[in-house]
């Protein structure tokens, strides 16, 4: 045993990656959107897609209905289209982002599904020039428990509230 840890050396540990945020397993629907805000603040897109059904686990599947302005264009919208805009979208240059959500409220809730629907702001620092740094709007998050037991977004529906730009407007801009 002496000759085999002979030859080996210990090293410093390694930092840990950036991006990384907290990802806490999402067995109530409350922490799916801590998770949710987490991610888009940390530009983690893992964490971000994992918030979102997974087909596998799941016989629903992801949508996004855009906010008016936009809603002819996101008409086959989901997990993937999702996963690309938020790349696209870039870590956040120069400063922290923010995401809060405002009169949150939850409504029919059941065993197995509920509803969130909030205003929000979202300021997101990206390097996209002439696209908004800030939106905001209306959401509605539908929540469902997946067949292993964990809560996930399945639809997600963004309004307009204000003359401000919304989400959807982000998300047509940048991917």
């Amino acid at each position: 045993m002496v000759f085999l840890l002979g030859g080996c050396e210990l090293r410093d540990p390694e930092p840990p990656s950036e991006g990384s945020s907290a990802f806490k397993p999402p067995v109530t629907a409350e922490i799916v959107l801590d998770n949710f805000k987490s991610a888009v603040i940390d530009h983690n897109v893992d964490n971000y897609l994992r918030c979102f059904i997974d087909t596998s686990a799941s016989t629903r599947k992801f949508s996004f209905s855009a906010s008016g302005d936009f809603q002819g264009i996101f008409a086959n919208w989901g997990k993937e289209e999702e996963r690309r805009y938020f790349e696209n979208l870039g870590p956040p240059a120069q400063s922290v982002p923010v995401l809060e959500f405002s009169d949150l409220r939850e409504q029919n809730r059941t065993s197995i599904s509920t509803e969130y629907t909030a205003n929000y702001l979202l300021f997101y620092p990206h390097e996209k020039s002439g696209v908004a740094k800030q939106v905001r709007g209306y959401i509605h998050l539908y929540l469902t428990l997946d067949n292993q037991q964990r809560w996930a977004i399945y639809q997600w529906d963004d309004r307009k509230t204000v003359t401000d730009s919304t989400w959807s407007y982000l998300k047509y801009h940048v991917y």
